[in-house]
């Protein structure tokens, strides 16, 4: 075989080796961490996230490390990929999302956790387990936390009505009450 021709395959195994070696999977997620993806309708500025992850770790302390990610468009396929990837604790979204993602299972209920009543507009028909996704069995819980009642959103000037902080199904129950309820003192 030429020096050339076992160049090209070199090359052609070294790009394959390389390709594949990007394909096994995600690294694991810090423990101590929590993250949390912001998308509004018109988007998010990068400006406000990083003022609410300076604010809550200042709340949080070194217990636990916050990451707040944004997007500055709102993008149906970009939310559904935040969705799949379920590195998220926190997913923060529009009204019409929270609700689709609710009634189809993609939120946890915290109704145990927070007053219903203080946060009516966070409260939806949903699936509160994998067995409930038939909208007909469907009844109200409180799956999300208006952003426009946190003292963090207050505290940055955000005091529209339109999101919804929400904790998806695959999140870390504990950790995303805990910076939750930190997002409202």
């Amino acid at each position: 075989m030429k020096a050339w021709t076992k160049g090209i395959l070199l090359g052609i195994s070294l790009l394959m080796v390389g390709l594949l070696a990007g394909c096994g999977g995600q690294p694991a997620k810090d423990p101590n961490q929590v993250k949390v993806f912001i998308m509004g309708s018109e988007g998010f500025p990068q400006e406000m996230a990083e003022q609410i992850q300076q604010k809550l770790q200042q709340k949080l302390g070194s217990s636990l490390t916050v990451s707040v990610s944004t997007t500055p468009v709102y993008s149906p396929e970009k939310m559904v990929l935040e969705y799949v990837d379920r590195m998220d604790d926190i997913i923060i979204l529009p009204e019409n999302d929270m609700k689709s993602y609710a009634t189809s299972g993609g939120h946890l209920v915290l109704d145990q956790d927070f007053d219903a009543k203080t946060y009516a507009k966070g409260v939806t028909k949903g699936a509160a387990n994998e067995e409930d996704t038939d909208p007909a069995k469907q009844k109200e819980h409180l799956f999300a936390i208006p952003v426009n009642q946190m003292a963090v959103f207050k505290e940055i000037g955000y005091t529209k009505g339109d999101l919804y902080a929400t904790v998806p199904i695959f999140a870390n129950h504990d950790k995303a009450v805990k910076v939750l309820k930190a997002m409202i003192e």
